[in-house]
């Protein structure tokens, strides 16, 4: 199995290197498209990063298995659109790998500029950006053949230097932008330039172009399902998949947002467009200072988008190894390293797959592609947490998504609905205006289809069918207990007691038995003021009953055992305990005061 080694901040680092990095090469892209409406675009495609981002926080913490939305779908779906989910996220991590390397090497060539000169080797003519960016590649692949410490380390310190010059960037921009130009720059909606965009021959260029910069603007917000990818390798996933997910939301949007507005007061749409490769560093040279700042944003753009592929590398591997785990490919892939416990295998093969990728060049087609298939994912992850709050009710959720509607027994996720009608939304603009994503991405779906179908009946598994999400269970369920109050320990003992006893997965009972006979009006009314004490201080387990009920302490156990996991204890009487134990052997547990 895998090795749990991933700390609070190397979870947060791995969900930030992955959608962080992609300002430092999306602004210029979305600008050169959206151009004075890039901030709306932003915050359109945000909609989608939002709730999507919350809806992995939700599941990677319920089902803390690597692998991510390949998972999800298996549970909540079916194998076929698991195998989907699983097969567009390989697409997106390869493609990653090459993308954010290149992007990379953009940014190093920036303090070196010999990286940007032509490499001869015979007859193959290569830009030292691309052979940079396949050097790194391999580098990247070695390090996570050694481990996930390792991989989350070179993250987590690339992290640190892209916040801090992010951090000076937007303190510096907003206090030194020029609030006129940056007026004039935002009534400037959508470039009036035909570019790669598959126009319709209906609408106007320019808000076709917007919409093109709009779907380009998810590069920015795709990412976001890395942290799900080392689920099985985080220390506590209920504890800090969660929070990591939500502090790489909020870091991700005030950094890109705040930094597009900076740039266009600063050098305008066009000047970021220009710098497609490197737009913060156009944007750094407008600012106080910079001269000294300019080469230190190029190194931060260097070290990000490098651990941006390196995340890449993780998630792809994450992914196979998964598939191979729950049957949707072969075994052969799920191999763990006995020493290091890494997949080795689908590290090695994928790493090297994503550097040859970069001899591809073309950052605007790679950035149509990754698109393409990291939003299908997000669409098959909506719809699958849907299905799966009613397919599992009683699966122990340590972190839920806002905004519940109560359905009967169940509750169905807004957050989740509003996610899988943003993501389809995005998705169709992508097969309507992206001619390189659709063709490739569709190309990409047909011969997953034919390997999905090959595989599953060489080896004698159905097609359909939720063969694979059988195998996915949550990491614990909720359950049902009743803590007796037997009237011998004072209320706030026993509301104190039943907290130390009982987790967050336990919704309990707190029942007082009455014996029957004179004044048991009076006294129930005793016992029920009593355990409305209790039920006040009881922290971590829910409350969901507190009732008097006539009969002995023998006679009410054994009744409320037919509707409890666990029937809890709370006395000084080791007799009555001793009886009531023996009666439901298993079942009973004491918290003992003598």
């Amino acid at each position: 199995s895998l090795k749990r080694d991933v700390g609070l901040f190397g979870s947060f680092a791995m969900g930030y290197a992955d959608v962080g990095a992609d300002v430092f090469i999306s602004l210029g892209l979305v600008a050169a498209y959206a151009a004075g409406a890039s901030p709306l675009a932003f915050a359109l495609a945000a909609v989608a990063y939002v709730t999507t981002g919350l809806v992995y926080a939700e599941l990677s913490s319920t089902y803390p298995h690597a692998g991510g939305a390949q998972v999800f779908a298996a549970r909540g779906l079916n194998d076929p659109l698991s195998f989907a989910a699983g097969w567009m996220l390989l697409l997106t991590y390869t493609v990653n790998i090459a993308l954010f390397a290149m992007a990379s090497a953009g940014y190093l060539s920036r303090l070196v500029p010999a990286v940007s000169s032509q490499v001869s080797a015979g007859p193959l003519e290569l830009s030292g950006i691309q052979l940079t960016a396949l050097l790194m590649t391999l580098g990247l692949t070695a390090v996570n053949v050694k481990g996930i410490r390792e991989s989350s380390a070179l993250n987590e310190a690339a992290v640190m230097l892209g916040l801090a010059v992010q951090t000076i960037l937007l303190a510096l921009g907003l206090t030194s932008l020029d609030p006129s130009r940056l007026a004039s720059q935002l009534a400037e909606f959508g470039s009036p330039e035909a570019g790669m965009a598959s126009y319709l021959p209906w609408g106007e260029v320019r808000v076709q172009n917007f919409l093109y910069g709009t779907t380009l603007a998810m590069c920015s917000f795709i990412g976001i399902e890395s942290i799900a990818q080392a689920a099985e390798e985080i220390k506590k996933p209920h504890r800090w998949i969660p929070r990591a997910t939500v502090f790489s939301v909020l870091a991700v949007l005030v950094y890109t947002i705040g930094l597009c507005l900076v740039g266009l007061g600063t050098v305008g749409w066009r000047g970021l467009a220009e710098r497609l490769e490197s737009p913060l560093s156009a944007v750094a040279e407008r600012l106080p200072g910079g001269t000294l700042l300019t080469p230190v944003v190029s190194l931060a753009g260097f070290a990000v988008n490098l651990v941006s592929a390196n995340t890449g590398v993780v998630g792809v591997s994450r992914v196979v190894y998964s598939m191979g785990k729950f049957g949707l490919m072969p075994r052969w892939f799920s191999a763990v390293h006995p020493r290091f416990r890494t997949p080795v295998r689908t590290v090695v093969v994928f790493g090297l797959i994503g550097a040859l990728m970069t001899l591809l060049g073309g950052i605007e087609e790679a950035a149509d592609v990754y698109a393409f298939g990291a939003l299908l994912s997000y669409v098959l992850v909506n719809a699958s947490a849907i299905l799966i709050r009613r397919r599992d009710r009683r699966a122990y959720r340590p972190w839920k998504t806002p905004l519940n509607l109560s359905l009967g027994d169940w509750e169905l996720p807004l957050v989740a609905v509003a996610g899988l009608a943003s993501c389809s939304a995005m998705w169709a603009l992508i097969l309507l205006l992206h001619p390189v994503g659709r063709g490739m991405g569709t190309l990409w779906l047909a011969v997953g289809a034919l390997v999905y179908a090959g595989y599953r009946r060489a080896v004698g598994l159905p097609i359909l069918g939720r063969v694979s999400g059988e195998g996915v269970r949550p990491a614990a369920y909720l359950m049902d207990a009743c803590a007796l109050y037997l009237g011998d320990v004072p209320p706030r003992e026993f509301g104190r007691a039943v907290s130390d006893a009982l987790d967050p997965r336990f919704r309990v009972r707190l029942v007082a038995p009455l014996p029957r006979g004179a004044g048991a009006a009076e006294e129930a009314e005793v016992l029920r003021e009593a355990l409305e004490e209790a039920a006040s201080l009881v922290r971590g387990a829910r409350v969901v009953e507190v009732r008097v009920e006539p009969g002995d302490p023998e006679e009410v156990a054994v009744r409320e055992a037919e509707l409890a996991d666990l029937i809890l204890l709370v006395t000084a009487d080791r007799g009555l305990a001793r009886r009531i134990s023996s009666a439901l052997p298993g079942r009973v547990s004491v918290v003992g005061r003598w």
